[in-house]
């Protein structure tokens, strides 16, 4: 018996489902297509749909994939209000909802001396063990610096 197998013709469509106006769920093709897939080794088409499964674990295909390798690394979080985060990413979600530890929070404020309407821009920090950051207050994700990039 030959470790080839048959050439296999695949139909398909990319079903997509939405409420539609009268409350009632819809279902539309929104593409589709006939495909004839080659005979290959049995043992390639294993090794091929083992690779699609497991995904690459320093590609860049989409934005949080860069977060995604800066897991367990320090990085840099800008929040609003002027507050300022670096600290070890332990996890983080699609919302950009993360959880630091070891991190170093440091707030600036602007203050006007009366005298002068100078502005005097005053930075406290504090070091915080552990801490979940609610991604809506995040404007900025920062990996850190890799050696021998060009």
């Amino acid at each position: 018996m030959s470790n080839l197998r048959n050439p296999v013709y695949v139909t398909y469509c990319i079903l997509i489902t939405y409420k539609g106006h009268n409350g009632v769920n819809n279902v539309s093709c929104t593409h589709s297509a006939n495909s004839r897939r080659d005979p290959i080794p049995r043992k390639q088409s294993v090794m091929a749909e083992e690779q699609e499964q497991q995904p690459s674990s320093n590609v860049v295909e989409e934005p949080l994939d860069l977060i995604r390798l800066s897991l367990d690394e320090r990085i840099y979080v800008k929040m609003r209000n002027d507050r300022e985060l670096k600290g070890r990413l332990h996890a983080y979600d699609q919302h950009l909802n993360m959880v630091l530890g070891d991190v170093e929070e440091t707030v600036t404020t602007v203050e006007i001396d009366e005298e002068t309407y100078e502005e005097i821009y005053k930075s406290t920090r504090r070091n915080i063990p552990m801490l979940f950051v609610r991604g809506d207050g995040v404007i900025l994700v920062s990996p850190p610096l890799r050696a021998g990039g060009a």
